[in-house]
């Protein structure tokens, strides 16, 4: 009497965790790793800022770009004066002019503009790398739930096993063929393994939850296993170096600090450029009228300039020592992560081989323990078996399967950290 009644409340246990997850559209169809993906990249307010990042560097090259251009200027003005002034003065002038100002050479304009443009080109760079590392998130992240919802499922069966092997202890103790003390051990088993299925629903929700802020959306139906990207995670690698020396060539984010370094560069080679004198030409057309004359007179200019700073007090050459530095300090970080992606690229190499072996045995192991139970039960109803071994044999099968799916998804996350190493993205199963 005492073990259907902690049946029951376990059932029920289960059923109120599963009433309050969260709703699956069953209309929506599973979701797959590409939409999760794309919805990152689309609607996370990452991907917008760094698109936004590209419209200001790109702001900054117009900018730098109007020290070529002319600048016109207008100026009208219209003075009055009281009637009656003994000054000898018309009572109302009127003036006018439009000046033109076109510098013509302007040595440290082309240094800012060249800085302007690598920035811009750092940007760009910036942003692919940007939404690249935003799609790999969110195939994590998506991985994540997937690997919680199969410890759901491996939960689920246990507690069904639970309850299967309470009923078949019940029915020995009925019988007069096992003791009491079984009916005892079994129902702790079920309770514990009641206590599995709300832990694993717990964390099930979490990873979802998580999900959910990566794409910026809600999900409402289950999700699809990525088949492509797990056969992919388990081929074999090419040699480490070729994968090394592609990720060289491919990496968004070493191609921004190179052009960040370019910028530097070109940076600090503006203070000196302000030795050379600037030349510039004005035009001005200057129109004037008065209430003492009918007429209006004009004024017609072109003037050339040139400005030449013989001595600033040193700050050019104060410029020019911290923005040398500054830009050895860009090559120097570009080396550094060109060491960083080939100690990547190994260690991600390394990681996945390791999980593919380790994946392989959880799997075997698996297969062993499933049967293990399998076997159990029958030998615990032929009475061959002692209670206690159907239970390990229970919670082998449990550990097992978790193991399995953990070993299965942490390759395919290997996998992940591969292409991602290597400047690929989230989707694809190739590895150059």
């Amino acid at each position: 009497m005492l073990g259907r009644r902690i049946v029951v409340l376990c059932g029920a246990l289960v059923s109120v965790g599963a009433a309050g997850g969260r709703a699956r559209g069953a209309d929506d169809g599973p979701l797959h790793i590409e939409a999760a993906v794309e919805l990152a990249v689309s609607r996370n307010e990452r991907a917008r800022i760094s698109d936004y990042g590209v419209v200001a560097a790109s702001a900054a090259v117009e900018k730098a770009r109007t020290a070529f251009l002319p600048l016109a200027q207008a100026i009208g003005s219209d003075q009055q004066h009281a009637y009656g002034s003994t000054a000898r003065l018309p009572n109302n002038v009127r003036q006018f002019s439009v000046t033109l100002n076109q510098p013509l050479v302007n040595a440290s304009a082309y240094s800012l503009y060249a800085q302007a443009e690598a920035l811009l080109d750092a940007q760009r760079a910036q942003n692919v790398d940007d939404k690249r590392v935003l799609g790999f998130n969110a195939a994590s992240a998506f991985l994540a739930v997937l690997t919680a919802n199969d410890i759901v499922r491996a939960a689920e069966r246990q507690f069904a096993n639970a309850q299967a092997n309470l009923a078949d202890t019940q029915g020995r103790v009925d019988a007069g063929l096992t003791s009491s003390n079984d009916v005892t051990r079994a129902q702790v088993d079920l309770a514990g393994a009641a206590r599995e299925v709300e832990l694993d629903k717990g964390a099930y929700e979490n990873t979802l939850v998580q999900l959910e802020f990566v794409i910026n959306a809600q999900v409402s139906a289950s999700l699809s296993p990525p088949t492509a990207t797990l056969a992919a995670a388990e081929r074999e690698l090419d040699p480490v170096d070729r994968l090394a020396r592609f990720a060289l060539d491919r990496r968004p984010d070493l191609a921004a600090s190179r052009h960040s370094a370019r910028a530097a560069h070109r940076f600090a080679e503006e203070p000196l450029m302000r030795l050379v004198p600037t030349v510039g030409l004005q035009g001005q057309e200057a129109t004037t009228s008065n209430s003492a004359s009918t007429g209006l007179w004009h004024d017609e200019s072109l003037t050339g300039t040139v400005t030449w700073t013989l001595y600033d007090s040193g700050a050019r050459y104060a410029d020019k020592h911290a923005r040398d530095a500054q830009a050895s300090i860009g090559d120097l970080a570009v080396q550094q992560l060109e060491r960083n992606i080939d100690s990547q690229v190994r260690g991600a190499v390394a990681l996945l081989v390791s999980a593919q072996s380790g994946y392989r045995a959880a799997d075997q192991a698996a297969v062993a323990a499933r049967k293990n139970a399998e076997e159990s039960a029958i030998l615990y109803r032929q009475g061959l078996a002692k209670a206690i071994e159907l239970v390990d044999a229970n919670d082998s099968l449990f550990a097992a399967e978790v193991s399995d799916t953990n070993a299965q998804y942490a390759m395919a996350q290997a996998y992940l950290n591969l292409r991602q190493a290597m400047g690929l993205d989230a989707l694809g199963t190739e590895l150059r």
